[in-house]
């Protein structure tokens, strides 16, 4: 273990094998930190934060201070961040509003600069937030979605596991699982294709997500109209399933047309 002599550690805080905290940053009481992490510089780790294995964590970060959030009492509320995450500069990282419930960051995540992840987020494994993204309370982000920078993301909104959002737009509805989505007012333009490839979905079940996407996109019909008609005319691969299972249980309204 290598604690920089300037950091503050309490005595009462957990900390794994393996490691290293930097200068001037301070961990509280009641905190965990798993084997293998590493801790920059200026980082401050507050009350109610357990970060799993093998992070790296970038200076100037803070984690685990009250929501912003008018309704929030006091109570003892909390930060769960899982293994692998790599998580830059400046970034925040809210507790939950409700007494006993979690923020949560999953596994294998790479949370750029400058980003804000508010009270009661919850965020999967694998996905990548670029710099400067604002996060706003119970937002849910499924697994190996794309966030570019520089977006506003409405609170309550969902964005599907491999999607991808292009940058600078604001999301005040669901996106889609697989899409691409640009614009103001956000929608859905295609199917992240470049991103299914690179997670190596197989080139039929690219082809079907495209198809579908070709009807949930087209003028000729509205939304029910389209579900209607996939349900008709594709097999309910779990990619399909997803698709309109995603669709009817928004109540934001998806990003679509």
């Amino acid at each position: 273990m290598q604690i920089h002599k300037t950091a503050v550690v309490d005595k009462n805080a957990s900390l794994g094998k393996d490691i290293k905290v930097g200068a001037y940053s301070f961990i509280e009481a009641d905190v965990e930190i798993g084997d293998g992490c590493e801790i920059g510089n200026y980082v401050c780790i507050k009350n109610g934060t357990k970060i799993g294995e093998n992070n790296k964590i970038y200076e100037g970060v803070v984690i685990g201070n009250p929501p912003q959030d008018i309704k929030f009492k006091g109570g003892k509320s909390y930060v769960y961040i899982g293994s692998n995450n790599i998580i830059r500069e400046y970034v925040t990282i809210h507790r939950a509003t409700e007494k006993d419930k979690k923020t949560v960051v999953g596994d294998e995540n790479y949370i750029m600069a400058y980003c804000h992840l508010a009270h009661d987020v919850r965020i999967g494994n694998g996905v990548i937030i670029v710099n400067a993204t604002q996060i706003a309370g119970f937002v849910e982000i499924y697994d190996c979605a794309f966030i570019s920078g520089l977006c506003p993301i409405h609170q309550f909104v969902r964005i599907g596991e491999y999607s991808m959002i292009g940058g600078g737009y604001r999301v005040p509805k669901d996106v889609l699982p697989y899409s691409l989505s640009v614009g103001n007012p956000l929608l859905a333009v295609g199917v992240n294709i470049i991103g299914l490839q690179r997670h190596n979905f197989s080139k039929q079940t690219i082809g079907i997500i495209k198809r579908v996407f070709n009807l949930l996109l087209s003028k000729e019909f509205n939304t029910r109209q389209a579900i209607d008609r996939i349900r008709d005319e594709f097999p309910m691969t779990k990619e399909v399933k997803r698709i309109v299972e995603f669709i009817e249980s928004s109540e934001r309204g998806v990003a679509l047309k």
